[in-house]
């Protein structure tokens, strides 16, 4: 029988769901670098354009970028810093991540995720994997005390 009441269990943060910093330096003086965070993800003009619901003439990387472009892309920035926090900062393993099919999201890449609109639902997987990880590290500390 487990004897922990609901109550004792712990709670997830309110932020949570941000990365706690900016480990891929996808943010220059404060501001993030638009088209970094597109050639990370492997973002294409056309790909940005259906994402944010513009025209692909409209997507640009400049100090005028389409609110909905600037939007989705610092979205897209967290996830991979997130997922960057778990690979210990390595770029290359970030890409990847966002590059391979993924038998934990159906068999599509994160970036398939991407491009489909389903930006909520892989954040959503990252923060339960996340979870899941210091779940199971904190179980592995108990035990071994």
């Amino acid at each position: 029988m487990n004897t922990l009441s609901s109550n004792t269990r712990a709670r997830p943060s309110i932020t949570a769901h941000i990365a706690h910093e900016d480990v891929l330096g996808l943010y220059r003086q404060g501001k993030p670098d638009y088209k970094r965070i597109a050639d990370l993800v492997q973002l294409s003009k056309a790909d940005l354009s259906k994402l944010a619901g513009i025209a692909k003439s409209s997507v640009r990387f400049d100090a005028n970028i389409p609110v909905p472009v600037a939007e989705r892309l610092r979205e897209l920035a967290n996830i991979a810093n997130l997922v960057a926090e778990f690979f210990s900062g390595d770029v290359q393993k970030v890409g990847l991540w966002f590059e391979l099919p993924n038998p934990m999201l159906g068999n599509l890449s994160p970036r398939s995720m991407i491009r489909a609109g389903r930006y909520k639902r892989l954040v959503n997987f990252v923060l339960d994997a996340r979870e899941a990880e210091r779940a199971a590290s904190e179980a592995r500390k108990n035990l071994s005390r």
